[in-house]
């Protein structure tokens, strides 16, 4: 079939139950570029046309302008690649917004010292009582210092006001008074399912470690944005995040109040970014799982291609890898004291119940042998019905054995993977060794296994940068410069696969986008760089020049000619 055969046939079809009319022209065309389409064949052309929210056409240059008409918009690519726009598996938009875009503003801190000095400034005009509150946005190892504020520093800035350094969604750093505003003390062994790190006398150290502790204390002592704020926030953040390529998300963790805010976006028309919404139950609500899920009449799936039911999101079962976790020891973290998150018993429950109202889990883990307690209850579920076809879901999975990809792929489990070794190998070498750190994240494994892989940051933790992580799924050089895993390198072509069209399969959505093809969204990058041809070095330098979502450019980087 000729491509304006194929052209016609696409409208044909679209329109077959409305009102005919004669054939539009495309609403814009790009030509004169590299069209990296990510199709089944990987192959690579030189134009596509768009109309409405789609793409209509992609073939040669000759081929595509000749479905132009009048009021076309013809835009050249002088030359340029062009890619499906990129997805984030595991990303935290809102609370990614909460923390870098309110509080004392401490994103790319050059020292603690520096920090400190900030902090003392926002003190000393700070009412009485008033708690000051950071950003994060910062790394202990880009620091000289290679550590976050201790509660002593921040006592010595601060005495009398609460302080809260955040430095990602799952660590923060408190000064007593906001301790004991938090109600944590020597006497609290656990918070919201983490453990509270103490020093040698038994006292808090003041470091925050756990996701779920940090929202709860956020949620207790810092003061929270009407919902008008909230939803500005957002939209904000979802600008800044089409800057570095992304078009969709999995956002996991959403309470039902922030779904409703995602909601409301939605019904306004204002979401530019597509956003797959994980429902946020903790391990210690497995009890609860039948009274939370049969009050659902809808489940993952649900919604349309802007905002959508995802998952239970998360659901982590082990949070700091600890000696219960994982199948051999390692030197541990601070804070680990070997005590499981739930039983393999509640946990098998919590999966079957899932399982029966149509739910599927998205299981955060990093032990191995946490890995081995979610395959057990997967298996549970899939005894009961079969889960092959339903597309659950497991989470990072840093350290996973070919035993275990094996029954994942019995299973048809999906794996949510991120670039953990990129800025975290030195950690990880110290607590794991060299050997277990090297196997971080197993890609040319994992995908050997026939598993279907997609790639994300869980940002703000990790940088939202895709092409960092491609970078380094194709090189495996971290952020400091060496090199962790060799052997599980992958192509370019993989790494871009793992970053579109297996990220939309994560959604149930590979039939309408993460691919440059006829009949599919117009979701879509413009690059600075080849990534096919580009140095292997440079991938991760690579930045889109223009990014746009349903055929409208939500992003257009200064002087890049879009």
């Amino acid at each position: 079939m000729s491509l304006r055969a194929a052209f016609y046939l696409f409208f044909a079809v679209s329109m077959a139950f409305g009102q005919q009319a004669s054939l539009p022209a495309p609403d814009a065309i790009f030509f004169n570029g590299k069209i990296i389409t990510v199709n089944s064949a990987f192959s690579t052309l030189q134009a596509f046309a768009v109309q409405g929210d789609r793409i209509v056409a992609a073939g040669s240059n000759a081929e595509v302008q000749a479905l132009a008409g009048p009021r076309t918009q013809r835009i050249d690519l002088g030359g340029h690649a062009v890619i499906p726009g990129l997805m984030d598996n595991h990303n935290h938009q809102y609370n990614a917004a909460l923390m870098l875009l309110r509080g004392v503003n401490l994103v790319g801190v050059p020292s603690v010292a520096e920090m400190l000095n900030r902090i003392r400034q926002a003190v000393a005009t700070a009412k009485p009582g008033q708690i000051v509150y950071t950003t994060g946005g910062w790394s202990e190892p880009e620091l000289p210092e290679k550590r976050g504020p201790t509660r002593q520093e921040l006592d010595q800035v601060s005495p009398d006001h609460p302080v809260m350094v955040f430095r990602t969604r799952g660590t923060a750093y408190l000064n007593t008074p906001a301790l004991k505003a938090a109600g944590v003390s020597r006497e609290t062994p656990f918070l919201a399912g983490n453990p509270i790190a103490k020093d040698a006398t038994g006292e808090p150290t003041g470091v925050i470690n756990g996701p779920s502790t940090v929202l709860a204390i956020a949620d207790k002592i810092v003061p929270q944005p009407s919902e008008e704020e909230k939803k500005e926030l957002i939209l904000k953040m979802q600008q800044q995040q089409h800057a570095v390529g992304l078009t969709s998300i999995r956002e996991l963790e959403l309470s039902p109040d922030i779904m409703r805010l995602y909601w409301s976006l939605w019904r306004e028309g204002k979401l530019t970014m597509r956003v797959s919404m994980g429902l946020d139950v903790l391990p210690g609500e497995a009890d609860q799982m039948e009274e939370i899920l049969s009050r659902w009449g809808v489940g993952p799936g649900f919604g349309d291609h802007w905002l959508r039911l995802d998952c239970v999101g998360e659901f982590g079962v082990d949070g700091i890898p600890n000696s219960s976790y994982l199948r051999e020891p390692y030197a541990g973290r601070p804070g680990d004291n070997g005590q499981p998150r739930i039983t393999p018993e509640k946990f098998g429950a919590a999966m079957r119940t899932m399982n029966r109202y149509g739910w599927r889990p998205s299981i955060h883990t990093s032990g191995d042998k946490a890995l081995d307690l979610v395959l057990d209850g997967f298996e549970a579920a899939d005894r009961q019905t079969s889960i092959r076809d339903k597309r659950w879901i497991v989470e990072h999975i840093p350290m996973a054995h070919p035993d275990q990809m094996e029954r994942l792929a019995r299973m048809k489990v999906l794996v949510s993977a991120q670039a953990q070794p990129y800025g975290g190998v030195e950690g990880m070498i110290r607590a794991w060794g060299r050997e277990r750190a090297d196997h971080a994240v197993p890609m040319r494994e994992l995908l050997d296994h026939g598993l279907i892989v997609s790639t994300g940051s869980d940002w703000p933790t990790n940088t939202n940068n895709m092409f960092v992580n491609m970078g380094f799924y194709v090189t495996r050089k971290t952020r400091e410069g060496g090199q962790s895993g060799a052997a599980q390198k992958i192509s370019r072509q993989e790494a871009l696969r793992v970053a579109t069209i297996n990220n939309a399969y994560m959604t149930y959505e590979e039939k309408v986008k993460g691919s440059i093809e006829p009949g599919k969204l117009a979701d879509f990058l413009i690059l600075s760089q080849d990534i096919l041809t580009v140095p292997e070095d440079q991938i991760r330098s690579i930045l889109p020049l223009a990014t746009y979502v349903g055929g409208r450019k939500v992003f257009a980087a200064a002087n890049g000619g879009f």
